[in-house]
């Protein structure tokens, strides 16, 4: 994840050290998502999501761009978003 913040990067990683292997999980969907949409250009900007409030700390603290975080969220649905963000909360 190109776009991590240098700063925090070392906090980011002794973070995803201490969860465990589900939540490892659900994290490394998240950053394969982000790599998967973070080129997208071809969207028009009326069906880009924003990026939901529950995740807004965690992509400020980190510098990620906002729409590949938006579409990442949303490819997670029920508890696995819950978890998302549970675990987003965390860092």
């Amino acid at each position: 994840m190109k776009d991590l913040n240098k700063k925090n990067l070392k906090e980011f990683i002794e973070n995803y050290i201490g969860l465990d292997t589900r939540q490892k999980k659900i994290i490394e969907k998240f950053i394969m998502n982000y790599g998967r949409y973070y080129d997208l250009k071809d969207i028009p900007k009326e069906f880009t999501p924003k990026v939901p409030k529950e995740i807004d700390p965690f992509v400020k603290k980190y510098t990620l761009r906002r729409k590949p975080s938006a579409l990442s969220f949303y490819v997670f649905e029920g508890e696995e978003r819950e978890e998302l963000v549970e675990i987003s909360n965390n860092f």
